[in-house]
């Protein structure tokens, strides 16, 4: 299945790209979603993916198709064919 895979804030600027397209098996999890991004794009890990690759760091989320968060009890989930994710932080300054 394709997915399109958005960065917003940090991410964005970490990797310097706004979104790409991604074929995945139809099996695949968030959880495995995030490992690619961590193997993908380096610079993610310890700032928006956890040093070890295997989560996002609390304050990071997926947006699903611009309507809600998947939640932590979510991310053995898997996405659908043209769902668009967008990782993003969810913390605000000002």
């Amino acid at each position: 299945m394709n997915v399109l895979v958005e960065f917003a804030g940090i991410s964005r600027v970490l990797i310097g790209i706004r979104d790409f397209s991604l074929f995945l098996e139809p099996d695949t999890s968030y959880r495995d979603l995030i490992r690619h991004l961590g193997i993908r794009f380096p610079a993610l890990l310890g700032v928006v993916i956890t040093s070890d690759g295997e989560s996002l760091l609390p304050e990071n989320k997926i947006a699903l198709n611009g309507k809600r968060m998947i939640q932590d009890s979510e991310m053995d989930a898997s996405p659908s064919e043209g769902d668009r994710l967008m990782l993003m932080s969810i913390l605000a300054g000002g």
